[in-house]
């Protein structure tokens, strides 16, 4: 960028949100230029921390006039490389931006700015209206609940509700224009209760990834906080079994969240080595009396016999389904709704990396696509480390490989890489597509969908953006 215009665009917007909250300092800069995945960096010109939708429509203005990029931005810690300003310009850190406007006790509804957190909704909820609960995404409590929801990410009541995007009630959106839009109950009342019964509008920007305009606040569906909880694990020692296991619970309607994950997973703190360092992570290799996959189900109930003839219809119906007994369960453990168990996890080990092929896809072709994505970890020598949750009462599947690695390491990045592409390649085959998806995996889905789909959604894209300013080289575009 042209450094007379450059300072001409930032002396605009320290009037809009004072000099403190811009910067071109490259130290600040650095730390917009990259996340925990191999994705290359690139670095913004600028960035800014407005308040306040009147400072963000100033922004996205002055940005519109310019044709100067713009990439919102609230905690960095995705797995898809969907912050990094792939052509420079303006982030947008709207960290600032993180108050709880309302809560509706009745409606159970809660309307957040971008920089809410699930630890600071949780927190919220607990302090003023106990008998409600939001959730948990599989991520660090300083994650943005609007982030997840527009990414469509999972969560510990996927199993009941469905990803983060189907509890949205309400949006008011910035588009490039400036015009400040209200989408759902809230465009023709003062209640953020229902997206219908309007046009649901909602999706021009659900999953687009910042590429259509700035949410500036955000309805989400909260729920009733049952008194009892528990969790109930299963042990299968097979990955056939598993699948029996999953589809026995999933007919129970019970759950509040079914998970599953490989067992080496669970021993080593998802660290996804190679097995050459197996001597230093002995833990990494699976013996063979060690069962292949751990399933729990979480369980709430409103009274004490409620929970526990919960847990025992689901026992019944997993013994009815798996005769064969290749599996060992159900018992019962402490349940993780009252806490972050991410926090628990190394997920950030001492290589600082992690990249995943995260995909939703259809149970019926579950069991054929985890056994050919494990068998592709083990023809690169990388640890099992499958992570799947049934979503939406069984309807489809959530699932990916977690894969922490080591960036210093050059040989197991490329490895990692070299491995998602086959996955990747893998799961379209089988009818899994890639949610929170990065730039690469974006531009191999585009090669399998319907041609005229691609021009739909890129003149959606156009429509919304003319200027292609918004998070541009991702979704409706190729970059420059």
């Amino acid at each position: 960028m042209i450094e007379a215009v450059k300072n001409k665009i930032v002396d605009e917007l320290e009037k809009v949100v004072g000099s403190e909250f811009v910067s071109t300092n490259q130290a600040d800069l650095y730390i917009y230029s990259y996340d925990l995945t191999p994705a290359e960096s690139h670095w913004p010109d600028i960035v800014v921390l407005p308040q306040s939708p009147e400072e963000l429509r100033a922004i996205i203005t002055l940005a519109n006039k310019e044709k100067m990029p713009v990439i919102p931005y609230v905690a960095g810690g995705n797995v898809g490389g969907l912050t990094i300003p792939l052509e420079g310009g303006i982030v947008l850190d709207l960290k600032r931006m993180n108050r709880i406007i309302e809560v509706n006790e009745t409606d159970m509804y809660a309307v957040v700015e971008p920089g809410v957190t699930f630890g600071q909704i949780k927190a919220y909820l607990e302090k003023n209206h106990p008998t409600l609960r939001y959730t948990y995404a599989f991520s660090p409590s300083s994650t943005g609940v609007m982030t997840n929801a527009l990414v469509q990410g999972l969560d510990n009541l996927s199993f009941r509700y469905g990803d983060a995007s189907h509890w949205v009630s309400g949006l008011e959106v910035i588009l490039t224009t400036g015009e400040l839009i209200k989408i759902g109950s809230c465009a023709a009342s003062k209640t953020w209760q229902a997206i219908v019964p309007f046009p649901e509008l909602d999706g021009l920007f659900l999953g687009w990834q910042g590429t259509t305009g700035v949410i500036t606040k955000m309805a989400v569906s909260i729920w009733p906080n049952p008194p009892h909880n528990t969790a109930v694990t299963f042990m299968a020692m097979d990955l056939e079994s598993a699948d029996e296991i999953l589809k026995a619970i999933i007919r129970t309607r019970i759950p509040d969240d079914l998970i599953g994950t490989s067992f080496a997973l669970n021993k080593v703190g998802m660290a996804a080595y190679a097995h050459e360092k197996a001597s230093l992570h002995p833990a990494l290799h699976r013996e063979p009396d060690e069962p292949e996959f751990v399933i729990t189900a979480e369980v709430t109930g409103n009274t004490e016999n409620e929970l526990n003839a919960k847990v025992e219809a689901m026992g019944e119906a997993v013994k009815e389904r798996c005769k064969d007994g290749n599996y060992t369960g159900p018992d019962t453990i402490p349940s993780t709704t009252a806490a972050f168990p991410m926090q628990a996890l190394g997920v950030l080990s001492s290589g600082g990396g992690l990249m995943w092929v995260g995909t939703y896809g259809p149970m019926s072709r579950w069991l054929e696509t985890v056994k050919k994505g494990c068998e592709l970890q083990d023809k690169y020598d990388i640890s099992r480390t499958c992570y799947t949750r049934i979503m939406n009462e069984g309807h489809f599947v959530g699932l990916r490989w977690m894969l922490p690695y080591d960036k210093g390491d050059p040989a197991l990045v490329q490895r990692i890489n070299d491995l998602c592409a086959e996955q990747l390649d893998l799961v379209l085959e089988t009818g899994y597509i890639p949610y929170k998806t990065p730039v690469w995996a974006v531009r191999r889905l585009e090669e399998v969908v319907g041609p005229d789909w691609l021009k739909l959604h890129r003149r959606v894209k156009e429509m919304l953006d003319p200027n292609n300013i918004m998070n541009p080289g991702r979704w409706g575009k190729p970059g420059k």
